[in-house]
């Protein structure tokens, strides 16, 4: 009897082992398949393709909601997705993706501090990080996001002390951004903002074009530093698009800073 009463328990334990196993052999496949993604050069068919396949992260997570693989990659999918297609004309969607991201890349974190990151670490802590900082910059009129400013610099210093190089000088940009949304009466600084875009352009993160267009959306406005933004943007216009993983990347930001420049007499 008490066999028989263990047949269901033994056959659910199996049932959900196998689905974790599917769950992580289907994760190595997207893992292995995003470089494809952003090599795309058509913006267009990422921004109706992506979806389908952030959903089918979330219902393999379901099935293995550890696996810190997938947990960054649904983190960078959710913040690059809101960042290249929503921001601009959605700004509510993009919060409501700006947050799952930064959820995923918590779990993938475990709830462990900045202070105490390793090197393994730099990955979820980076789009982490990415996240709230995007959320907090277009949600400036929430007293809510403004608040949780503070908590961005620890974790970008400690990105700078491991990997300052990651995802094409991702944390110099970051750390640029840090001191453009923050108010000057509170620690903003204009310059600090500067020096760590400049860092951001150097290296591998030369010729990555959304560097510049980032640098120019909130470092050159910051200052109100009208010549350097049109510089800054006409130098993405006129760049020559490469193939590899930054193409998509790269389209966009074209795309994204056509639209910019078309705003400057608003912004300053």
């Amino acid at each position: 009897m008490k066999k028989l009463l263990l047949l269901p328990l033994a056959a659910g334990l199996c049932a959900c082992s196998l689905n974790r196993t599917a769950a992580r052999v289907t994760s190595g496949v997207i893992d292995g398949g995003l470089p494809s993604v952003f090599s795309q050069s058509d913006p267009q068919y990422v921004k109706d393709a992506l979806p389908a396949n952030l959903q089918l992260m979330e219902i393999l997570l379901k099935s293995d909601p550890q696996n810190r693989v997938m947990l960054v990659n649904a983190a960078q999918g959710f913040c690059g997705y809101a960042l290249m297609f929503l921001e601009d004309e959605t700004p509510e969607r993009a919060s409501v993706f700006y947050a799952k991201g930064e959820a995923y890349s918590a779990r993938a974190l475990k709830g462990l501090l900045p202070a105490k990151a390793k090197k393994r670490d730099v990955p979820p802590l980076f789009w982490n990080t990415f996240c709230k900082a995007l959320y907090i910059n277009i949600n400036r009129h929430n007293p809510e996001a403004v608040a949780e400013l503070p908590t961005l610099e620890p974790a970008i210093t400690k990105l700078l002390e491991l990997d300052p190089a990651y995802y094409y000088n991702g944390p110099q940009s970051l750390m640029g951004a840090y001191y453009s949304i923050r108010p000057r009466m509170f620690g903003g600084d204009p310059d600090k903002a500067r020096s760590y875009f400049e860092a951001a352009l150097t290296g591998g993160g030369e010729q990555f074009l959304l560097n510049r267009f980032m640098y120019a959306k909130m470092g050159a406005v910051a200052a109100q530093d009208a010549e350097l933004f049109e510089r800054l943007l006409n130098s993405v216009l006129e760049a020559e698009l490469r193939d590899g993983e930054t193409r998509l990347a790269d389209e966009v930001a074209k795309l994204k800073s056509k639209k910019l420049l078309e705003k400057k007499d608003d912004l300053f």
